[in-house]
């Protein structure tokens, strides 16, 4: 009977190393052949080499903050989470996600992608992921429409004010990438950014749209739309329907899926068009080209009993071989998608055109994205779009409207810093 025993102890000990040995990650927002190049990439490079299996599961973009917030809770989730990066703090200071800045070669990681992105997944000294990909709104113009019309493409506000009536005066409008049809916050902080305010203020406990910057940047984004009758309706495919057919010779898009659309269904347009850095704004002698970025971070559940692997896992997927061999199948295997590499070197390695390249390399470096604050990001985003659609809708005076938005976030700020102080005292 005790040999029995000890038989029996020995198949779970062998049973437990193997479990050990495969990782559930979660990736957000998807699709099947994205996750089936991703699978097989880590297969290739990485269980081959290190034995460890990675099961992956997508989830989508509409549920996946909830699906997080609810695998922390239980303890039942993934050992690596990928997802929008300012959901990661949000995840992190409740004490679901790891403080990977304590984690060895984390900051020759940080170090390596575009410096404006990285305040998305950190909360002042603490970092609760590692970037993967981002998504970047450059500018794309109809050049030959342009040139018909005796435009120069814009280099800055003023320039693209300038050209506005003259494209309004042959049928035609221009648009910025959401225009009033959600997430506002994308465009409205690209002019708050330039004109030098943030969010919120450097200790993150009061708001800065409110600010003589903030409010000189809203009002300007404002007047777009008052003033000069930008494009208000961008959504589902109007931005790049308009832009094939010349309804709209001046848009930003999406690079992760308009720049390929462009290339590769559109042969109507070849040799007609191209990518731009978006406008800058001259701040205090410097020409500012701020712009929203929309980085994905890997992470690691404070529930994973796997987190040596999991780290492992994430420092192999943020190496520039790895993510310039992810983008490049991507790109060759699901036509009209362009990904790209946080890394700067796996980004230098993208298979376009170096012209392009160089373009979106050189607004991925003015590109940023919203430091993370204690306030939920619903919160800022439903702010700034009741702020817009007052001045729109109701005539509200565009200062009124960001200094009331402004002082709302202030106290919504201060609220949460009272709620999580048990959570921040542990950090």
């Amino acid at each position: 009977m005790k040999r029995l025993g000890l038989v029996f102890l020995a198949v779970l000990f062998i049973a437990s190393l193997s479990m050990a040995q495969t990782l559930e990650m979660w990736v957000t927002g998807y699709s099947n052949e994205e996750k089936r190049i991703l699978d097989e990439v880590i297969y290739e490079k990485f269980t081959s080499v290190t034995g460890i299996e990675v099961h992956i599961e997508t989830i989508s973009w509409g549920d996946y903050e909830k699906k997080f917030i609810l695998a922390s809770v239980s303890g039942d989730g993934p050992d690596v989470a990928h997802m929008g990066a300012i959901v990661a703090p949000q995840l992190g200071v409740r004490g679901a996600l790891e403080d990977l800045a304590k984690y060895d070669e984390y900051h020759e990681l940080e170090a390596k992608t575009f410096p404006g992105l990285v305040k998305g997944w950190r909360y002042k000294s603490v970092a609760y992921g590692v970037p993967f990909g981002t998504y970047l709104y450059p500018m794309f113009v109809r050049t030959d429409i342009l040139a018909e019309l005796g435009i120069d493409i814009p280099d800055n506000w003023d320039e693209f004010r300038v050209a506005i009536p003259k494209i309004q005066a042959n049928g035609m409008n221009v648009s910025l990438a959401w225009g009033l049809s959600g997430n506002i916050y994308c465009d409205s902080s690209m002019f708050m950014w330039q004109k030098g305010a943030d969010w919120y203020n450097d200790d993150l406990t009061k708001s800065d749209w409110d600010s003589p910057e903030g409010v000189a940047g809203f009002v300007e984004y404002m007047e777009l739309y008052t003033k000069y009758g930008l494009e208000k309706d961008v959504s589902g495919s109007l931005r790049t329907s308009n832009f094939r057919n010349g309804n709209v010779p001046i848009t930003f898009g999406n690079a992760y899926s308009d720049y390929g659309i462009f290339n590769l269904t559109a042969p109507e347009i070849q040799g007609k068009w191209q990518i731009v850095v978006a406008p800058g704004t001259m701040t205090k002698g410097q020409m500012r080209r701020d712009v929203y970025a929309g980085p994905s971070t890997l992470s690691i559940m404070v529930s994973s009993k796997k987190k040596a692997q999991a780290w492992e896992l994430i420092k192999f997927l943020a190496q520039p071989e790895i993510q310039a061999r992810y983008a490049e199948r991507v790109m060759n295997e699901i036509k009209g998608i362009t990904f790209i590499p946080s890394d700067l070197d796996a980004f230098r390695q993208l298979p376009i055109p170096e012209k392009d390249r160089l373009v979106l390399e050189e607004q991925a470096r003015h590109a940023k994205t919203p430091p993370f604050s204690l306030a939920p990001r619903e919160v800022s985003y439903r702010l700034l779009d009741f702020a817009a659609h007052e001045v729109i809708q109701l005539g509200k005076d565009p200062l009124d409207a960001i200094k009331d938005a402004a002082k709302q976030m202030t106290t919504e700020l201060q609220k949460k810093n009272v709620e999580f102080k048990r959570f921040l005292d542990k950090l």
